[in-house]
């Protein structure tokens, strides 16, 4: 109990510098365990981004040209037409399904990918022996929908009211990915509330910083890669029209160039549950530390000095039986049990042999 104590102690008094430092060294640590599965389900987002979506945005691409002439007449103080509000209207709620839509399938397969992970990169950051293949085992199970319909299509749902309660969603529910298949007494939901408690601004902070520190690396990787493909060239664009047109479609080249705009996405998949199991173990243990004490397995202040003094009156006891202590009033050494006053201060000590 003690060396847990001090174990939980030491993960819930940890500073969120710490947090991200351990969560790097975490991911350093894992990566090539990681990366093989948490790349699988990126490639497999893209490939239902690809099949799924792709003729909606080849659509509404095409509706763009119309959409840029209106802006501009619009803009430059114009009078709109009936119709051409329309067109304006039907764009952009068109744009909108079709962000959703991106949004709900992304959430739902890393919400899967996050679940079947998790666990092995808990038990991995608590110094616990575990194997991929046993925690992708244990990861798929009946409440496993829990995590995909809190996180998969409640989240990206609840942005659809201008994020503001996706935020509210995403930092007190993600640590779901890790309590739902734990052994817990209380509702895998409820307990990944209580533990996020305390712990909504390090979430957030946590998911911004990954979003930032990828994007960052992934602009100048797109740049390199534009500028070696010649993107700009009206070679390249007419090949990638001929790629997105029903007629020349072609599937393979539009995969294998999603994986490489992607690439840095893919790579850097395992840093976010990584930071997260950081977080989630620091607030797990405070959570864990303050049960602790609730259920009296460490005494609260006043019952500590009471404690206190029933061991020093247990002790000073034991030194009047072996004829051996000090004055209570003036701190003299008395070699005799049996005395009745100090020879310094003169004060009564029968009381004492009672």
């Amino acid at each position: 109990m003690e060396i847990n104590t001090q174990r939980l102690m030491v993960l819930a008094n940890k500073r969120f510098s710490e947090v991200l430092n351990d969560g790097f060294k975490l991911f350093i640590k894992t990566y090539g365990t990681l990366i093989l599965p948490l790349a699988f389900f990126q490639v497999i987002l893209i490939l239902l981004d690809v099949f799924l979506l792709t003729d909606f945005r080849l659509y509404l691409d095409n509706l763009g040209v119309t959409y840029n002439i209106i802006m501009e007449k619009f803009l430059t103080g114009g009078t709109l037409t009936g119709n051409e509000w329309d067109f304006l209207s039907t764009y952009l709620i068109l744009t909108f399904i079709l962000l959703f839509l991106q949004n709900l399938v992304g959430a739902i397969i890393i919400s899967i990918a996050m679940c079947s992970v998790s666990m092995f990169v808990f038990k991995k950051y608590m110094k616990e022996d575990i194997s991929l293949l046993e925690s992708i085992k244990s990861a798929f199970n009946k409440k496993t929908l829990l995590v995909i319909l809190i996180l998969g299509i409640c989240l990206p749902m609840s942005s659809l009211l201008l994020f503001i309660p996706a935020i509210v969603v995403f930092g007190f529910f993600i640590f779901l990915v890790f309590t739902y298949n734990m052994d817990v007494s209380k509702n895998p939901i409820s307990e990944a509330r209580a533990i996020a408690r305390g712990a909504f601004w390090k979430i957030i902070g946590i998911f911004i910083f990954n979003v930032i520190l990828i994007s960052i690396i992934s602009y100048f990787f797109v740049m390199l890669v534009n500028i070696t493909l010649n993107t700009d060239s009206l070679t390249f664009i007419a090949n990638f029209n001929s790629w997105l047109n029903p007629t020349t479609r072609n599937y393979a080249m539009i995969i294998l160039y999603q994986i490489l705009v992607n690439f840095v996405n893919i790579a850097m998949a395992p840093l976010f549950i990584c930071l997260l199991a950081a977080l989630f173990s620091s607030s797990k243990a405070k959570k864990d530390l303050k049960f602790l004490f609730q259920q009296d397995i460490y005494p609260d202040k006043e019952t500590y000095k009471q404690q206190q003094s029933i061991e020093i009156a247990d002790s000073f006891q034991k030194a009047i039986l072996e004829g051996r202590f000090y004055c209570p009033f003036c701190g003299t050494l008395i070699q005799s049990a049996s005395i009745e006053f100090c020879p310094k201060c003169e004060e009564k000590l029968s009381f004492i042999n009672k």
